[in-house]
């Protein structure tokens, strides 16, 4: 019998808001994203892991803390592509340094899929403006291609997507669980991560720093799970 696939469900999760422990629901957007992703996995057709997935979570109104979905990273979406049949193929792409709203575009058209990847000044702060555009056009092909983007599988190049008025940044809040469970998982000192960082408290974690965090951690967690320790 094959062991259930774990994506870091739990019981309860962390509010950084707020401090609390919040009790958890699954929606069924999620589940049918954690059935889609398990299959995947499974398969090992697609060269993924657990660890090329996260969970998308926001807090709900009635003071529960969400499971809304999975986030696949930008590097599993680029395992996906190599196995696709049909590919993302580079001479599909277009640049429009012009696009609605000020906005680099870039438009990708193949006999498959029509998409874009739009960045501009409100969707997004990262100094690489280019590279973003383009990962999430890159992204949002692969998972169309592979049916993950009707599943509730999302990109991590996505983040404007997750956002909702006057509620927490859902992938801000998906990075600090994550990152808090990495903590946890690998024994680390959380002050001397917030020392390193010049931060008094997660929350004054720039989307960068989380990011780097949560990659320094998990190869910390692999080393650790090597060595048996």
């Amino acid at each position: 019998m094959k062991k259930d696939i774990d994506f870091g469900e739990k019981t309860k999760e962390y509010d950084p808001k707020t401090g609390e422990e919040l009790e958890v629901w699954q929606s069924p957007k999620y589940k049918e994203s954690k059935q889609k992703a398990t299959e995947m996995i499974e398969s090992e057709k697609y060269n993924l892991t657990p660890g090329d997935f996260w969970i998308l979570m926001n807090k709900t109104k009635s003071g529960n803390m969400a499971y809304t979905g999975l986030i696949i990273s930008h590097n599993g979406c680029l395992k996906v592509n190599d196995t696709l049949d049909n590919p993302v193929k580079s001479n599909c792409f277009s640049l429009d340094k012009e696009g609605y709203g000020g906005s680099l575009v870039y438009t990708y058209i193949d006999e498959d899929v029509y998409e874009v990847g739009e960045f501009n000044s409100t969707n997004g702060k990262n100094p690489y403006p280019y590279a973003m555009a383009f990962k999430r056009c890159f992204d949002r092909v692969v998972l169309k291609k592979s049916k993950l983007a009707y599943a509730g599988i999302y990109s991590e190049v996505e983040a404007d997507e997750f956002k909702e008025n006057n509620d927490l940044d859902k992938v801000r809040l998906t990075l600090l669980n994550k990152m808090k469970t990495l903590v946890e998982e690998t024994n680390t000192d959380y002050e001397q991560l917030l020392e390193h960082y010049k931060v008094e408290s997660n929350t004054q974690l720039t989307m960068d720093q989380l990011e780097e965090a949560i990659k320094v951690l998990e190869t910390k967690k692999e080393k650790k799970e090597k060595s048996g320790k």
